[in-house]
Order: C-alpha cells, then structure tokens, then sequence
C-alpha cells in the first residue's frame, strides 16, 4: 500500500526519536558504570534504609526494561533497506504492547525517583515491593508451590524498613499501597509539558490496543472495503500520527527516567 507525504513525514521523526534512545540500550546491556551509585549521592542514602530492597536497583531495572521494549520495537519497524530507502513494517495491535510495557516501566522508575523527599521515595519502592510479593505469593499458589519465605515474614520487613526510614507504625499500611494508574498520573506530572491526563491516555491507548478492546479501532485508522449486509467489511491499520505521539511522550518518559538517576546517584557538588 502507498502511504502519504504527511504518513511518510511521521514515520521519519518515529525513527528519529527512536534513534535518539539507542545510547541508554548500550547504558543497559553492557557492562558499565551507569547504574553505580555513589556515595553521599541521593540514592545512596535510599538504598542504606531499603537494603535489601534498594530504591537504585527497581529503578535501573525499570529503565531496562523499558529501553528493551523500546529496542525491540525498532527492530520490528526497520525492515530492509535499499539506497536511501527503508522498508517499515507497521502493525496494529503488536506495536503498541511494546510501548505500552516502554512507556510503563519508564513511568515507573520516574515515579520512584522524582520526589525530592527521601521519604516519599523509600514509600514508593516499599509499596512496590509488597505488591509484588503479593503476586509472586499469588503465582507460587498457581504453581502449587511454597515461597522460601512466609508472606508474614516478608511484610513485617517491609513494614520494620518503613518504620525504621520514618514512616509511622500506624500509617504504614496506609501509605504502602501501590496502583498503576496512580504511578502513571503521578510519573507525567513529573514530566515537563505532559501531566497526568496526557501521560493515562497514552498508557490507556496502549492497553485498548494489547487488549484488542473495541474502543482500540478508535486509534487505527479505518478503511471501509465493502458491506455484507449491515457490516461493514473493514480494513484496520496503524495510525502513524498516533503511534507518533505515543512515541514521544515514551520516549521523553525514559529519558527523564535516566536524567533523574543520573541526578539521584551524583553526590551534590
């Protein structure tokens, strides 16, 4: 199919912006210095009352996981390329689970290390880990199996960390609570130009898409091929403006996400 001037355009600055994240993929999978947090830095002193769940360690992980998705999602656009022309394969659905899981996993590390109070951030990782020991307690009862160690066990921890960096006792299952549409409208206030709305229609576009949700055809553009009776016969495909922006905003997501580590881990001059 022979797509437009104006989808063309699109597709140039898609590949641009994703160009533009290519130095964190090496940042992540080789070996470097990057992740190391210093000491005396921000980071530092989360990571002494979070051991042995560092606030550094969820967050790097994040960034990782994001910037392979994003990779990934590269990968799958660039097809062959002959002289100054490249093949680009777009597809409906598949695409956007790669940027929602980019998109997500960069929201997260910016919402662990945006707030400028050590409290806030401990908050926010010891939430997140006792939501994932609630699924790791949930995926072990699938499986038939036992955790090395006692869901008891693992919540007086988190519990005696929270208490310990200054959280009070009676506050503690309040505070500890974890939701990911919160982290996402929380993360794009953080972001310059972007805020909460912005930030949960981007995340929300990206789950109607993985989900095959009805309401997804509205980020597709739609050709009418012919009727069959009352149904339309139609033809779905990718929306190149739509999957622009729900590029950039990824993008500009993670690489707030690795300006703010960089900050957190570099002691104040």
């Amino acid at each position: 199919m022979t797509i437009g001037t104006d989808e063309q355009q699109y597709l140039r600055v898609i590949l641009t912006r994703l160009e533009s994240v290519k130095p964190y993929e090496a940042l992540t999978t080789s070996p470097s210095s990057a992740w190391d947090v210093q000491p005396g830095s921000a980071l530092g002193g989360d990571d002494a009352k979070t051991k042995p769940y560092q606030v550094s360690h969820l967050a790097w992980q994040a960034l990782t996981v994001a910037s392979d998705h994003l990779h990934c999602l590269r990968l799958s656009l660039i097809g062959d390329q002959q002289g100054d022309e490249i093949t680009v394969t777009m597809h409906p659905y598949a695409q956007a689970t790669l940027l929602r899981a980019a998109f997500e996993n960069g929201a997260r590390a910016v919402w662990l290390l945006a707030p400028g109070k050590r409290l806030t951030r401990i908050q926010r990782r010891l939430a997140l880990q006792a939501d994932n020991n609630t699924h790791s307690d949930r995926m072990h009862h699938l499986l038939g199996q036992t955790p090395s160690r006692t869901t008891a066990d693992r919540t007086k921890q988190i519990r005696d960390l929270a208490i310990g960096a200054g959280i009070s006792a009676s506050d503690v299952k309040k505070e500890l609570v974890f939701g990911y549409k919160k982290m996402v409208r929380t993360a794009g206030d953080h972001l310059a130009g972007v805020g909460a709305d912005q930030a949960e229609a981007v995340w929300s576009a990206c789950s109607a898409l993985a989900h095959g949700d009805i309401h997804s055809m509205g980020f597709l553009e739609r050709e009418v091929l012919g009727m069959a009776g009352n149904v339309a016969l139609t033809r779905l495909s990718t929306d190149s403006k739509i999957l622009l922006w729900i590029t950039t905003v990824t993008v500009q997501m993670i690489e707030y996400g690795f300006q703010l580590y960089k900050q957190r881990t570099t002691p104040p001059s």
